[in-house]
């Protein structure tokens, strides 16, 4: 895309106690819309009965929310926006919004009541009130539209902007004085999914990531999202650092994938990595482990969304070895609650290491006694991996190297156990390695993915991933036999294995390399991407 100066607003001032990093804490919340959207609530089914005797039964808390305050202008106008990686524009909410449930002036009146939004709960910004409101007059009209419906249109300007112990002066944003949305977006994704890249005058800026780098607040491009346990009440960002005390065991690095080369885009514009297999995996000493797939498959990384997605013939593979099968009246994978199985983890080999992650992150309660496999089926050959798997996994998004590290998540992390590293330029994430397949990636002469393979196989001199209850961080050393099984859509085959595993809790282990492997999107390139 072409950069156009003309449009782009000069170097801001950060303030972030000189410290070469910037932490951020955010409030989790899910909900099917962030107005009704509260916290630790889980997702869960909904059940009406209509007057034709019909039950409609819903899925409901779909979406996460991870909102932070800013303080906007002067003197300050306090904000809610909500932290996307998977759009890339910061916009506020303006006074001026007809939409607004207060709002009485020109177009109100056009707007149907039910169409309306109570804005007062997460504060909007008046550009008349603020002494140091710049408009950029010169770029084109901000517009984004999310796969909620919501939308957003307004005019680009700068101002002073505080974000918890963060004093960023001249930041480029948009305030949106037409959308349908109760809250704003500061979007920290990729620059390639800047609305800006659109239109008869396309131009790249630097969002707020690359911002904190240009202005010293930061040496790199880079930040860490910590989601914590599903039950917690908030999360963390770290830009410009990694936290080592919040993963255990190895971080690998990946690279980006180009997903949409074919549509004309010539380097990532959104976080796709390579997805080498599924597996599931008993924590117990002598559990079985079952490769689901082995092939490669490209897979979103989306904060945004709570559930995760995969191709509809692995979630089968999966329903039915966990005995679930599908509930014409649900419309989704049912299996008895006392059925689910203890100890059970989803296994993700991402070529050579693998993240585990918890099964119960995937059942949802339907009744006291029924229970739904939260994996959702789709149509096309790729995977979402949303926040019920992004919980058990510690995330590094590289933006200048194009790479994401992943790490197995540690919970119950306090303050003062931090190890923060600071990132230097483009340095990479410290401390990591490339996964062992870090070239082997998804690419489209893959074709259609298909069950069966093995991402267990060890070589002599590695190790086997086993979660187990050790204390602490001591390790533990045991011989075990386990049984490794493929499933296929006709038959599985099972054979025994023995040798020795060293053990530590909740490691992402290195594996052998001898194996086949926001929801929010702006609106010049929405329906496609997935």
């Amino acid at each position: 895309m072409l950069l156009a100066p003309s449009v782009l607003f000069p170097l801001v001032a950060v303030c972030a106690a000189a410290k070469d990093y910037v932490g951020m804490r955010f409030e989790k919340k899910f909900g099917d819309n962030y107005a009704g959207a509260t916290k630790w609530q889980r997702p869960q089914m909904r059940l009406a009965k209509r007057n034709t005797g019909y039950e409609e039964i819903t899925l409901t808390n779909q979406q996460s929310f991870f909102s932070v305050e800013l303080d906007v202008g002067t003197p300050a106008q306090n904000v809610t926006v909500l932290v996307d990686t998977g759009s890339s524009d910061l916009w506020i909410t303006g006074a001026d919004n007809p939409y607004c449930l207060t709002y009485s002036g020109s177009g109100a009146d056009s707007i149907p009541r039910r169409d309306r939004v109570d804005c007062s709960e997460y504060g909007t910004f008046s550009l008349e009130d603020s002494s140091t409101w710049s408009q950029n007059s010169s770029a084109p009209p901000f517009y984004i539209t999310y796969g909620d419906t919501t939308f957003a249109s307004g005019v680009w300007g700068q101002d002073h902007l505080h974000l918890q112990d963060v004093n960023v002066t001249g930041v480029s944003f948009a305030v949106a004085n037409r959308t349908n949305s109760t809250v704003g977006v500061m979007g920290i994704g990729l620059p390639g999914l800047e609305t800006t890249n659109s239109g008869s005058r396309p131009y790249t800026y630097a969002n707020f990531p690359q911002v904190l780098k240009n202005s010293g607040a930061t040496q790199s491009a880079l930040y860490s999202l910590y989601l914590n346990d599903l039950e917690e009440e908030r999360g963390s960002i770290l830009f410009g650092a990694v936290d080592h005390s919040k993963y255990t065991g190895s971080m690998y690095t990946l690279p980006i994938i180009n997903r949409l080369q074919s549509y004309g885009y010539t380097t990532p514009i959104q976080f796709d990595i390579t997805l080498q297999g599924i597996g599931l995996s008993s924590s117990e000493s002598n559990g079985d482990e079952v490769t689901i797939t082995s092939t490669k498959m490209p897979a979103l990384l989306d904060s945004g969304t709570t559930m995760t997605y995969l191709p509809s013939n692995i979630v089968s593979q999966i329903a039915q070895q966990l005995g679930a099968s599908m509930s014409a009246r649900f419309g989704q994978y049912v299996l008895p609650c006392s059925n689910v199985p203890e100890n059970m983890h989803l296994v993700y080999d991402f070529g050579g290491f693998h993240i585990n992650s918890n099964l119960t992150n995937y059942i949802v309660q339907a009744s006291q006694t029924l229970c739904i496999l939260g994996l959702f089926p789709r149509d096309s050959n790729t995977a979402i991996l949303g926040d019920t798997f992004l919980t058990d996994a510690y995330v590094v998004y590289d933006l200048e190297n194009l790479q994401i590290g992943l790490a197995q998540a540690k919970f119950g992390v306090s303050d003062s156990d931090a190890k923060i590293d600071i990132v230097t330029g483009s340095a990479g994430i410290p401390s990591a390695q490339r996964a062992p397949d870090y070239s082997s990636t998804w690419s489209t002469s893959v074709g259609t993915v298909t069950t069966g393979g093995n991402i267990f196989t060890l070589n002599p001199h590695e190790t086997a991933v086993l979660i187990s209850s050790v204390s602490g961080s001591g390790v533990v050393t045991q011989t075990v036999t386990r049984r490794t099984s493929t499933a296929t859509s006709t038959s599985t085959q099972t054979t025994g294995t023995t040798g020795t595993t060293t053990v530590r809790r909740n490691d992402a282990i290195a594996l052998s390399g001898n194996h086949g492997w926001i929801m929010a999107a702006a609106a010049f390139c929405c329906s496609f991407l997935y």
